[in-house]
């Protein structure tokens, strides 16, 4: 299974990226700025994580140079079932952010939300309150991208490592996304048009 992680600069990526793996191998703390693809068995599935570099909601990350490797992160995934996780911390989340989501999730084709699960991060700031009560308080900017995906989102607190039920549990979700797409690949636009749009640049 190939899981690639979008989402914007500090939404926790790579700290997701341990944690559904069960060690250190993103370096975190550190600006992503080329796709980073490690390796792993988790409950018995092999998974190939792509980090990507994140979005700036300021203007402070290459536009041009994230939607690039965005396209190379398909180039990046095994034949079979792929995914996109989109990494969006438990904070405010504006019209902004949802126009720049839709902004750079569109390079890779309007199939893409059909193989996109929402990954809620930073889950303990939540402080006892449901994550449905937050997509319901922060607003029609948020639950416009849930809807986009189908409703696919879960909920990760990065910080409790020890706690691998909730890993467990994204993975039981992921394997359903994959049984219904029948296995087929995540590679929205095809990777004739992928080698397209990265020789284009």
């Amino acid at each position: 299974m190939g899981l690639v992680l979008l989402g914007r600069r500090r939404a926790g990526k790579s700290s997701l990226g341990d944690l559904i793996l069960g060690r250190s191998e993103f370096e975190r703390g550190k600006k992503t700025t080329r796709c980073v693809k490690r390796f792993g068995w988790v409950d018995g599935v092999r998974l190939a994580l792509v980090d990507t570099p994140g979005w700036s909601r300021f203007g402070l990350a290459d536009a041009r140079l994230v939607k690039q490797e965005i396209l190379r992160s398909v180039m990046l995934t095994p034949f079979g079932c792929n995914l996109f996780l989109l990494v969006i911390p438990v904070d405010s989340f504006s019209k902004r952010d949802g126009r720049i989501i839709e902004k750079y999730l569109g390079v890779l084709g309007d199939m893409v939300w059909s193989h996109t699960l929402v990954l809620f991060t930073w889950g303990d700031e939540l402080i006892g309150r449901s994550i449905e009560k937050h997509i319901q308080k922060t607003g029609e900017a948020l639950q416009g991208i849930l809807r986009k995906c189908g409703h696919r989102y879960h909920v990760v607190n990065s910080k409790c490592t020890e706690d691998f039920t909730q890993v467990t549990e994204l993975l039981n979700i992921l394997k359903q996304m994959c049984a219904r797409t029948a296995l087929t690949p995540a590679n929205t636009a095809s990777n004739t048009s992928v080698k397209h749009n990265l020789r284009l640049g």
